[in-house]
Order: C-alpha cells, then sequence, then structure tokens
C-alpha cells in the first residue's frame, strides 16, 4: 500500500538541495539553491540561521509543488561541524559556524592541552580536530566568552531547523558522532568531552534516533512550508551518511565515497571500530539501523575544483575537464590541503602544496594534479580502514565529483577497486527518503530497502598500467606529507 512520499532537504555548505522521493526511489522533483556564505579574513566562514531557515522553508515549497497532499515524510540532512549557540527562546546568538569556519585553530592546542586525546578517543571515537564543535565551543568559551555564558544550547546546522519546525532542539546519533562529546558506547553525551568544557549535557540537545519517526509536524510548520495532512518529522542522518545510504552502502564489503564539497571514504560496519595502530586515523561515527560508519573523511575535496574554477583559471568545470584529460600524468604532485585537514597530525596547520613543477607543465597538469591530490588523501582514509582488518570488495560513490568520469577514473585506479556510480543525482536526498520509507514500515529494513531503491548508472574499473603508476604516485605522495610536517609547523609561525 502506497503510504505517501518523502520531501527530503539537503543543507550544504554552499548549496541547499530539497526533492520528493516515491518509495520506488525515484526523485519526483527536485530544487536547488545556493546558500551565502559569509567570510572573514579571521577564518570566520558562517551561515546566517535566519536566511538559511528562510531558505529551507523556500526549498521545501519548491521542491513540493504538485505534491503538498501526499508527503508523509519531511527529513532533513546537513554538513557535519556545524555550531550554532542560541538563547533559552532558541535565537541565534552568532551566525552558524560552517566546517570551513577556522577560528577555532586559535585555541585548538590550548584544549589540546588540557585533555587526555587517547581517552578521548576511546570514549568518543573521535580524533581531536579544530573543526569539531567541541574546539568550537571552546572557542566561544575563551574568545567570545558573553556569548558562551548566554547560550542556553549549542546546536547543529539541522538541530537550529528541527528546533524552529518543532520549538525543542534535538539532535541524532550521526551529527553527534562528529562533535567530539558523544560517547560511542552509550549513544549519549559523554561526561568527560563535557569536564573539559565545563558545561553540562542540558546545554546540548537530546539525542534521538535517526531512523525513528520523531514528531508530528505542527500545523504552524505545515503551513509554513506548503504541506496538507499527516505529515511527520524524521531526524535522519549527516549528508555524508544520507550518500552511503543512498548509494547502496548497507551492503556487505562495500565501501563509499562522497566527493562534494568535501570528501569521504566509510563502511558501513556492526560494531564501532577505534584505528588498532593508535594513529586515530578513523572517525567511527554512528549511521543508523545498528550499524556503525567507520572511516574517516577529507576537508578538501570538490572544493579543489572549485578553487581551480574560481581562483586560479576563471574556467567551467567542463574547460577544466578538457583540460587534465589532454594532460598526461606527470611527476606533479598537490597536497590539495588548502583549508587544513581533518588529520590529526597536520590538520590544523597543513596548507596546499604544489611539488615538481617545471616549465614543461600546463594548465592541465596542475588540473589533474589536484583531481590526483584529492584522490591520495582518500586513499589514505581507505588504507586506514583495510589496516584494521575491514574487507572491501567494491566502492559507491555519490557527490557532485561523479559527474567527472575522469576522476571516477582516477578514484578506481587510485584506490584498485570497481567504482560504481548511482544513477541518482542527489543520493544523499535518496539515503533520507530510504530511512524514512522503512520508519513508515513499507519496507522491513534498510537492506530490503537498498535493494528495491538503489540504482547503478556505471560502473568505472581500475586500469592496470594506471593502477601500478598510481601506487608510486601514492607511496610519494604519503612521504611528501609526512616529510613536510616541520616545514608545515615554521610556516604556521610565520
Amino acid at each position: 500500500m502506497d503510504r505517501g512520499l518523502a520531501l527530503c532537504i539537503d543543507i550544504g555548505t554552499t548549496n541547499l538541495k530539497a526533492g520528493v522521493v516515491d518509495k520506488e526511489g525515484n526523485v519526483l522533483s527536485l530544487y536547488r539553491c545556493e546558500i551565502p556564505l559569509f567570510k572573514g579574513d579571521d577564518g570566520k566562514a558562517e551561515h546566517d540561521p535566519e536566511v538559511l531557515f528562510s531558505t529551507f522553508v523556500k526549498a521545501a515549497k519548491e521542491a513540493s509543488k504538485g505534491y503538498e497532499n501526499a508527503i508523509s515524510l519531511v527529513i532533513p540532512s546537513t554538513y557535519m561541524f556545524g555550531l550554532v549557540p542560541v538563547d533559552e527562546n532558541l535565537e541565534p546568538l552568532t551566525g552558524i559556524m560552517t566546517l570551513l569556519d577556522t577560528r577555532s585553530k586559535e585555541t585548538y592546542e590550548e584544549l589540546l592541552n588540557d585533555i587526555d586525546v587517547n581517552e578521548m578517543y576511546k570514549r568518543t571515537g573521535f580524533a581531536p580536530t579544530f573543526h569539531a564543535p567541541l574546539f568550537k565551543i571552546y572557542w566561544l568559551k575563551r574568545k567570545r566568552r558573553d556569548i558562551f555564558e548566554r547560550s542556553k544550547y549549542f546546536l547543529s546546522s539541522k538541530d537550529y531547523i528541527i528546533s524552529k519546525l518543532l520549538n525543542k532542539p534535538y539532535t541524532e546519533p550521526s551529527i553527534s558522532s562528529a562533535t567530539g562529546m558523544m560517547n560511542i558506547n552509550t549513544l549519549k553525551w559523554d561526561s568527560y568531552s563535557l569536564g573539559a568544557l565545563g558545561i553540562d549535557e542540558d546545554r546540548l540537545p537530546e539525542i534521538v534516533p535517526s531512523d525513528v519517526i520523531l514528531a508530528d509536524l505542527p500545523d504552524k510548520s505545515k503551513e509554513l512550508l506548503g504541506l496538507n495532512g499527516d505529515v511527520k518529522l524524521l531526524p535522519g542522518v549527516y549528508d555524508g551518511g544520507a550518500v552511503g545510504i543512498g548509494i547502496g552502502a548497507f551492503d556487505d564489503g562495500v565501501g563509499a565515497i562522497n566527493i562534494g564539497t568535501t570528501g569521504m571514504f566509510r563502511v558501513a560496519y556492526p560494531e564501532a571500530v577505534l584505528d588498532k595502530e593508535d594513529l586515530m586515523r578513523l572517525q567511527t561515527y554512528y549511521l543508523s539501523s545498528g550499524k556503525w560508519f567507520v572511516g574517516a573523511a577529507i576537508n578538501n575535496a570538490g572544493i579543489i575544483l572549485r578553487w581551480l574554477r574560481d581562483n586560479i583559471f576563471n574556467m567551467s568545470y567542463d574547460e577544466l575537464t578538457k583540460e587534465a584529460l589532454s594532460a598526461d600524468t606527470s611527476n606533479l604532485f598537490f597536497l590539495p590541503y588548502i583549508t587544513g585537514e581533518r588529520d590529526k597530525e597536520i590538520g590544523n596547520i597543513a596548507s596546499g602544496v604544489y611539488f615538481g613543477l617545471k616549465n614543461s607543465h600546463t594548465k592541465g597538469h596542475l588540473i589533474k594534479a589536484g583531481l590526483e591530490g584529492v584522490a591520495y588523501s582518500l586513499r589514505m582514509l581507505f588504507e586506514a580502514v583495510k589496516d584494521n582488518n575491514i574487507n572491501i570488495k567494491e566502492i559507491r560513490a555519490g557527490g557532485g565529483g561523479t559527474n567527472s568520469e575522469l576522476w571516477m577514473e582516477i578514484f578506481s585506479s587510485v584506490l584498485g577497486l570497481p567504482i560504481k556510480v548511482s544513477n541518482v543525482e542527489e543520493p544523499e536526498l535518496l539515503g533520507s527518503a530510504l530511512l524514512g520509507f522503512c520508519a513508515l514500515g513499507v519496507y522491513k529494513d534498510v537492506l530490503e530497502a537498498t535493494y528495491k531503491m538503489v540504482k547503478t548508472k556505471k560502473v568505472f574499473m581500475p586500469q592496470e598500467e594506471k593502477v601500478q603508476q598510481y601506487e608510486k604516485g601514492f607511496q610519494f605522495f604519503k612521504l611528501m606529507t609526512r616529510d613536510l610536517k616541520n616545514l608545515f609547523e615554521v610556516h604556521n609561525k610565520l
């Protein structure tokens, strides 16, 4: 029996997408719009909360036109590492600090010196990075004390949207997994992390299941979104988790990569896995339905192409790809760390580096080295997963980067595995809907829904001669990253 349709809205750092999805996995409507990002010379990179919510409302209305009476569920997803302090009336006290906000670097080392990093990793599964809300809250405490004191709650961007719809803040485990403040054993706020900040858990939203219907949407919110009838809210998961589910990552032995502004390599696994080498290369997030999303993420993926497009060459994405296609793979390397990285060793001090430049190199070589640098960065995450005895037989890919066949060919040969690309343009919307139809009882579990709803558009196979070439390149990339650490440290103090 048809249980209705799902309205899924994904909040990215630069774009917001909304779509109506049916139980067969068809995206019946799609609306996209840009989200203004307010930047400052001090590292600020914020969304205006009111602008974000009004954009969310507009996207929901536009996507649901013609389906106003058929939507049963609203399901949001969002980026990691967002933070907005709100007062007791749930009014924001600052902008929403996005994952691109770097101001918490100012006090990162200070907090690191006050905590036992290994203890925190064992409790939260989270390797310290200045991007995390834990460090953003600490920065507020040290640098914006008045705001810290006035804050009733510290919310993510999705938590803020939910608070506007339900007049009460909630969060869910996939988002709270990336705060550095949730205990992976209990899926509750962790006393050690909160103690380091000097706050109680009542200053954070209640953690509720991502895959269980949270509430009926109040009449006022339904009217605001232009919806009618019985409409419920499902908390959903973070954007990368939604992509993973939407491209079929719940199947056994499947690795998921997402190439958006940022990138990820993760595997849905039945238990939380911490890096056995104590290198903390794995950031273990809770995903949904009893599975953990084991792996890690990189800050710099699609943002590299945007930087090359807007800041360097003033060319379209198609023109960038055409230039790169004409360039052979050379001994030119690019460390794609233009916004810092999440690597605990160099993350807060790393920057972008071209290495091996010669007068024979062209625009195409520079672009191709950028594409390869992102692939090498993702390979480092892949190696961390394999080192912890998790076997992977194939990879499913999602995100805007999958539109570049050249890039997918590079990824396949760098990783040495087949890559299946979803036929859905926005798999994060499909992933959210998939969880929604399970919550409504249309499917008995996520695996059944995956087999019914997820379809493959194209498969990219590794090319043997390039696999060998990229293996040598990857070894050099690792060496370069390691050996530049000292120079990064010196450069950071200039």
